[in-house]
């Protein structure tokens, strides 16, 4: 038996059954998942074994909590129920273990994430830049994309708005072994990287990572430290010339909203920086609270049933006729690009548009219009 703290259980006993919780689940849309029948058992019978094993499928993605009249913490009572140190996640539901592996060895040694990436830094800066595990997915990843460009185009593009940051070899975040259960091996990364940030004398940590993100606001305790997600800085100083805002306008693309960036509703930023650039961005039919999930949460359960989300969700790009779909997730675009290059591979048709980092799509432009200028004084 999980013990549940009763503070949560009280949570889900206020509960009404009005039903916005399903109604608002992508994973509803292609399985049995039903958030109201798992809190109704829950506040109800206590925890069966129906529970346990649909704790394992929830995506997390924080639609059931946003649409809530009630306020249930839906995806915290799911973080509850997965949090018992003796019984983590099943490995046949993790896929890429190898990287779950890597946070575990990065606990037995002292050293963190590799960081060479293109730019000017200062190790004197109030501002940390942590890339993430971007090196890592380029390893194990063979889905046709090149992570390792996202910290390049980041570093660049965080130079062109006047700040050369720390470069942070932090080690992983913890994101995927929180959400598989195992709160050891997550406590030990975040033990590490905040006694690394403080003695470090960082002050603003800035990442490119929805999940990273996510679990440095959360998860961890940063006294004094402000979390900044680059979308927010970039939608404020980044900017480009009239002449290249007209000439970008003939890009459609749309963005797609990462579940880690929901808690916060970081909405509006990572937008505002595409606008500026001159593309025409457009909405898909699912976005902000209710967007749709790639469909791999924690690096599990990456099945037929996380397919036919990623189906759904190309569609809505493939309905608005876009060159690009931008997300600010290396998981999202990962996956994405998953179903992507599956689908060049077979008889299947192809999706059309490209899928992209926001920091590769804005250094992409950023970097042709300086091409352009150097023409220009030739």
């Amino acid at each position: 038996m999980v013990f549940i703290p009763e503070e949560l259980l009280r949570i889900a006993r206020i509960c009404y059954q009005c039903g916005e919780c399903t109604g608002s689940c992508p994973l509803r849309r292609v399985s049995k998942f039903n958030p109201r029948d798992i809190l109704y058992e829950l506040a109800t019978r206590g925890i069966d074994d129906d529970i346990m094993r649909w704790r394992w499928q929830c995506l997390i993605c924080e639609n059931c909590y946003n649409v809530c009249p009630q306020g249930v913490d839906f995806p915290s009572l799911i973080m509850e129920l997965r949090s018992n140190e003796h019984e983590p996640v099943s490995e046949d539901l993790v896929a890429h273990r190898v990287l779950s592996q890597i946070a575990y060895f990065m606990t037995r040694f002292d050293k963190g994430v590799p960081v060479d990436f293109k730019g000017e830094t200062d190790d004197n800066s109030e501002y940390g830049y942590f890339p993430g595990c971007l090196d890592y997915l380029d390893l194990f990843m063979d889905v046709g994309v090149n992570f390792h460009e996202i910290g390049d185009y980041a570093l660049m593009l965080l130079n062109r708005i006047g700040i050369k940051p720390k470069l942070l070899d932090l080690k992983c975040c913890g994101h995927d072994v929180l959400f598989q259960g195992n709160l050891k091996v997550f406590q030990q990364l975040v033990s590490y990287n905040e006694r690394k940030i403080k003695e470090l004398g960082i002050k603003k940590l800035i990442v490119s990572c929805a999940e990273g993100y996510l679990m440095f606001r959360r998860y961890y305790k940063l006294e004094g430290v402000e979390v900044i997600h680059i979308a927010e800085l970039l939608s404020e100083r980044l900017h480009f010339p009239d002449a290249e805002r007209v000439h970008n306008h003939a890009i459609k693309v749309a963005y797609h909203d990462p579940c880690a960036l929901k808690r916060y509703k970081l909405y509006e930023e990572p937008r505002k920086a595409i606008k500026n650039s001159g593309a025409k961005l457009v909405e898909l039919a699912h976005t902000r609270d209710s967007a749709l999930c790639c469909g791999v949460s924690g690096m599990m359960n990456c099945n037929d049933t996380a397919k036919a989300l990623r189906v759904l969700r190309l569609a809505e790009a493939e309905a608005k006729d876009v060159d690009i779909l931008i997300t600010t997730c290396p998981k999202c675009l990962s996956h994405f690009n998953c179903l992507k290059h599956e689908h060049e591979q077979g008889s299947e048709s192809n999706y059309k548009f490209e899928i992209m980092d926001l920091v590769v799509f804005l250094g992409r432009l950023a970097r042709q219009e300086l091409t352009e200028a150097d023409k220009n004084r030739r």
